[in-house]
């Protein structure tokens, strides 16, 4: 399950081309974005999605006929949102400082390896992974929850692009900077200030909100279980089970 996020990060940094857009008109005139070069508009933009206060962003990507889902909000001060699966459930994400909790939902805690008949025992409960390590579970969503960590992770993408068509998002004009083969694409809002609006590649990621107030507060402590293993196998999560 763990490594399907990775996939996530890895549909983040390069993201459809098969996606459902709405042809816009041409931009308008006095576009600030036509002197500028494609690799230009693309690194404002990277600089803008860092320096934002907030963003949201969500998509999804396949792996092994699998589909995953994500949907966070950003802040300098950490993150919360989704990621999961159809399959294997998913879990709620709070991420504030160094510190990361996820919140399972039913179906991932019986992926977890909880029977069904004590699922109940720890619904609503959060785990805490202490550990940090290059593979821990910590490690793996906090390149996810962390703008500075995030944008980097675009640099393939950022380099060599070429302008393509002006289509609308949400509401926004915005304009296709392609990689050579036309498979990947960033569109960035036709601005001063270009904001990244969508990454296009296997997966879909949206952004938006920019700007917009994000909450974030700690679990309750009698609500959260320390994880100090890597990852939230079975075996851990049963053990954690019957310490309760």
């Amino acid at each position: 399950m763990m490594s399907a996020a990775a996939v996530i990060a890895a549909g983040a940094t390069c993201g459809t081309l098969a996606l459902s857009a709405t042809a816009a008109p041409s931009a308008p005139a006095g576009n600030p974005l036509a002197p500028l070069t494609a690799d230009q508009i693309a690194k404002k933009a990277a600089t803008d999605l860092k320096a934002a206060a907030s963003f949201h962003y969500h998509g999804s990507s396949k792996d092994s006929g699998q589909t995953y889902s994500i949907s966070l909000s950003v802040t300098h001060k950490g993150c919360t949102g989704w990621f999961g699966d159809g399959r294997n459930g998913g879990f709620a994400i709070l991420g504030i400082g160094k510190k990361l909790w996820i919140q399972p939902n039913d179906k991932f805690w019986e992926y977890g390896g909880i029977p069904a008949s004590e699922v109940p025992l720890v619904r609503g409960m959060w785990l805490e992974p202490t550990a940090t390590g290059r593979n821990s579970l910590f490690a793996l969503f906090a390149s996810l929850c962390n703008a500075n960590k995030l944008v980097p992770a675009f640099a393939p993408q950022l380099t060599g692009l070429v302008k393509g068509k002006t289509i609308e998002i949400s509401g926004h004009l915005a304009l296709q900077l392609r990689n050579g083969s036309g498979q990947e694409s960033i569109y960035v809002s036709i601005s001063s200030k270009p904001e990244i609006l969508r990454i296009s590649d296997d997966g879909t990621i949206t952004f938006s909100e920019y700007g917009a107030r994000v909450r974030l507060t700690p679990p309750p402590s009698s609500d959260v279980i320390t994880l100090p293993s890597a990852s939230p196998n079975a075996r851990s999560l049963q053990h954690l089970l019957r310490g309760l």
